[in-house]
């Protein structure tokens, strides 16, 4: 079974590495790489300051001795590896966040969808119960005011006109 992963691990460490882009950016990562454990390694020279001296005096000799050394090589694999499995890391973060996003874009989508085909259908309801609204209007206004039995109308008023020669005389009550 390990046999078998690390063959699938070495054709996939293969097809990246014929890979123009990839391996560019492997390249990249492994020379951030580099540059991070010299600038490491620049930093505890300042503080140790026999190494400073033998650094001086052999030019950069000693430095590319340290570059080929045991050590470096090891620490090297550890911090690509450590940058690598980072970029890794956020990669799928990202792709994780994106399709979170494409899911909640189509929910959002579909709701509007249903949103507005609930309206429709309200809609086509509402002028569906047209007729019905419409004619129990039109019979009200065709049997006017309905009265209620036993109920009593006040009398209508008489205006006072003008023209009219006599005046109304007020009714008693009583």
């Amino acid at each position: 079974m390990e046999v078998l992963i690390n063959l699938l691990s070495l054709a996939k460490a293969q097809q990246l590495l014929l890979d123009p882009q990839e391996r560019d950016y492997i390249l990249n990562q492994v020379n951030a790489a580099k540059e991070e454990l010299r600038a490491k390694r620049k930093k505890q020279l300042k503080k140790d300051t026999a190494s400073k001296l033998k650094s001086l005096v052999t030019e950069g000799k000693f430095d590319q001795e340290h570059e080929q050394s045991e050590e470096f090589q090891h620490q090297l694999k550890l911090k690509v590896k450590e940058i690598l499995t980072e970029q890794e890391w956020r990669r799928r973060k990202m792709a994780m966040r994106i399709s979170e996003e494409e899911g909640r874009l189509k929910k959002d989508e579909e709701e509007t969808k249903e949103m507005w085909k609930r309206k429709r259908e309200h809609e086509e309801q509402w002028e569906g119960t047209r007729e019905k609204r419409v004619s129990s209007w039109r019979d009200f206004m065709k049997g006017g005011k309905k009265v209620k039995k036993g109920e009593i109308r006040p009398p209508k008023l008489k205006t006072e006109d003008p023209n009219k020669s006599y005046v109304q005389r007020p009714v008693k009550r009583g």
